[in-house]
């Protein structure tokens, strides 16, 4: 049966506010080291074992099948088991790995994206193949393709060719957008330089996606196409400030403000500066 660990705790810090006479203020910078205290102290209710020593008596195959279990249930999954997990990296990350490769099941991305945060938290070797793998077979954002991404951030100039051949090989806009998205954060390329500008060019949307895109890559060549864009009669408010946001990141300066009265994102924020 699992424990609601974080309902255990809450009603811990309940009974200390009361029998100790304290505000919520109080409570609550306190409450950190009241938590690593509960965790070491023994409960009835596990059978005179403390947290911590509850989750050390599960082997690593218990733990991952432990995880699960909580990620299908009600409770939130409980700090002191995915610490566990963590500190015991060595035996569980294969078991981490399998996950990934392999569940395809119910709350599948929900599963995953916790593999990749405690991958991150155990400052073990990310599988990038399987993170770019996972985005190129998306057709819209997820959180574990927001997880993904985020890692391959973090990955730098080692995963560089193998993310352009992705981006080139792309299938779905959002997998496109994302691949280019995790480039601009690179060091400057005229490869991607070349994807953001035509992205910019000659798409009818996400224009100020892909001005901010140029304006990341730093490259002063995308001044002039900037420029021309923020001249456009049609141009709307949200986008115009994006391109403009971009053109000035780029070193270029605007001599002249639009007027965008009417322009309901304008008005909109018009309306909460007052």
């Amino acid at each position: 049966m699992l424990i609601d660990f974080e309902e255990e705790f809450s009603k811990y810090l309940s009974e200390y506010k009361f029998e100790n006479d304290i505000d919520d203020e109080k409570l609550e910078a306190i409450a950190p080291e009241l938590y690593l205290s509960w965790l070491e102290t023994p409960k009835e209710w596990l059978s005179g074992r403390s947290p911590d020593a509850y989750f050390q008596s599960f082997d690593s195959a218990g733990l991952i099948e432990e995880l699960g279990k909580y990620i299908f249930s009600d409770f939130k999954v409980p700090g002191v088991m995915l610490n566990r997990i963590a500190d015991t990296k060595d035996e569980t990350y294969p078991y981490l790995l399998a996950l990934l490769k392999n569940y395809d099941g119910e709350k599948s991305d929900k599963i995953k994206t916790v593999v990749v945060r405690l991958i991150e938290e155990m400052d073990m070797i990310h599988p990038y193949d399987i993170y770019i793998d996972a985005i190129a077979n998306s057709s819209e954002k997820s959180d574990f393709s927001e997880a993904c991404a985020e890692e391959l951030k973090n990955a730098g100039e080692i995963q560089k060719e193998n993310l352009i051949a992705a981006y080139e090989a792309s299938e779905s806009g959002y997998a496109s957008d994302c691949f280019l998205d995790i480039l601009c954060d690179l060091p400057c390329d005229e490869r991607i330089f070349q994807f953001a500008l035509e992205k910019f060019l000659y798409s009818d949307d996400q224009k100020a996606f892909y001005a901010s895109c140029l304006g990341k890559i730093g490259n002063e060549n995308a001044l002039p196409y900037l420029e021309e864009e923020l001249k456009n009669d049609d141009i709307v408010y949200f986008d115009y400030m994006a391109m403009k946001n971009a053109y000035e990141e780029l070193g270029g300066e605007i001599s002249i403000e639009r007027d965008f009265s009417g322009d309901k994102d304008y008005e909109s924020l018009k309306d909460m500066g007052e």
